[in-house]
């Protein structure tokens, strides 16, 4: 009973109830009810409590739960219950007449402002939920037009690397690694990915039982999320090729450190053949290191015969400017949509 009603109550302080409706009404009235019983309970406590204590909240919640005229009625009701239950019936003849009626004047002004101060924040609220209804939809197209986009270039690869199968496929691995980082910066509205969460998308299709994964959760601001999803999926398709993942009882240990704004990660392999050094940089070695090289950063690669070991050093941006970050990116997806829907209509 107590968690429904909660329930109950979390809807209605959440949605809100719509102005004139006869629920509207109700919840004024109830308002009116429940600050009239706490009313009597301080009555209790101390006989000299202020007349209207109580109704200024039931004003103050009808109005901002069903509207302004859900206010006034709350207001309009509860000074009439508060002068009808708490004020002695020979007032007029009382010697505190003087004080009453700037306590009605004081409850009256202070209603009226409450309700336009109620009022203000639901308009407010309004709005921005308008504004997110729009953004959610511009960024649901901008993520059916980037699907879209990587399945055109997938498709020119495939088209074009006919017969060169090998590096079609290769090609093709990391279009689906970039389709798998735009996917969960498009779920977290492009604010970043955790760490955690890039790495167990780029090894599930290996086997999660064969990545030991060791250090607290970070964020990822966009902007570095999308490097570092690159440089983990280089790494994982080298060793399934050449390294520890080409043998049925390799494994792979990576393990990461923030401190400050600096992330420090560790990739060692365990279990797979002696890496040999290459003759010559490839893609892979190309992408590390311009990535890192942005994020004012390092990158120590050893070929151990246990295995390969890299770790690399970069600088995240800092909360402030990750947050700026992506609201630039959030708002570039948005005109970018918004532009690319206009340029389709007749």
């Amino acid at each position: 009973m107590v968690k429904r009603a909660l329930e109950w109550w979390l809807s209605i302080w959440g949605l809100g109830l719509r102005p004139g409706s006869p629920s509207a009404w109700l919840f004024a009235l109830g308002c009116v009810v429940l600050a009239t019983l706490v009313r009597e309970a301080l009555g209790l406590v101390g006989p000299d409590s202020a007349l209207f204590a109580s109704y200024y909240s039931a004003t103050l919640v009808a109005a901002l739960v069903a509207g302004a005229a859900a206010g006034s009625v709350a207001a309009v009701a509860g000074g009439l219950v508060a002068l009808w239950l708490f004020v002695p019936p020979d007032w007029m003849a009382a010697p505190f007449v003087k004080e009453q009626v700037i306590g009605v004047l004081t409850f009256a002004i202070s209603s009226l402002v409450i309700i336009w101060a109620a009022e203000s924040y639901r308009g407010v609220l309004l709005r921005l939920r308008e504004e997110e209804g729009t953004r959610r939809l511009l960024n649901h197209e901008l993520d059916h037009r980037i699907k879209n986009v990587l399945a055109s270039v997938q498709a020119i690869v495939n088209e074009t690397l006919r017969e060169q199968p090998e590096s079609r496929d290769r090609i093709g691995a990391r279009i689906a690694a970039l389709g798998a980082t735009n996917d969960l910066l498009m779920r977290s509205e492009w604010s970043g990915a955790s760490l955690r969460t890039i790495l167990s998308s780029e090894f599930a299709p290996y086997g999660l039982t064969r990545f030991v994964l060791d250090g607290e959760d970070v964020e990822c601001p966009a902007g570095a999320a999308i490097p570092l999803a690159l440089i983990v999926h280089e790494l994982t398709t080298n060793a399934s090729k050449y390294g520890a993942l080409s043998t049925a009882g390799g494994g792979v240990d990576v393990s990461w450190r923030c401190a400050g704004d600096r992330l420090r990660l560790a990739w060692v392999e365990r279990g797979g053949p002696p890496p040999q050094p290459p003759t010559r940089s490839g893609f892979g070695t190309k992408l590390l290191r311009r990535s890192v090289r942005q994020f004012d950063g390092t990158v120590d690669i050893q070929y151990a015969p246990s295995g390969l070991e890299l770790r690399l050093s970069l600088r995240l941006p800092p909360k402030r400017a990750r947050r700026a970050l992506a609201k630039t990116l959030a708002q570039s997806a948005r005109d970018t949509a918004a532009a690319s829907a206009a340029r389709e209509v007749p």
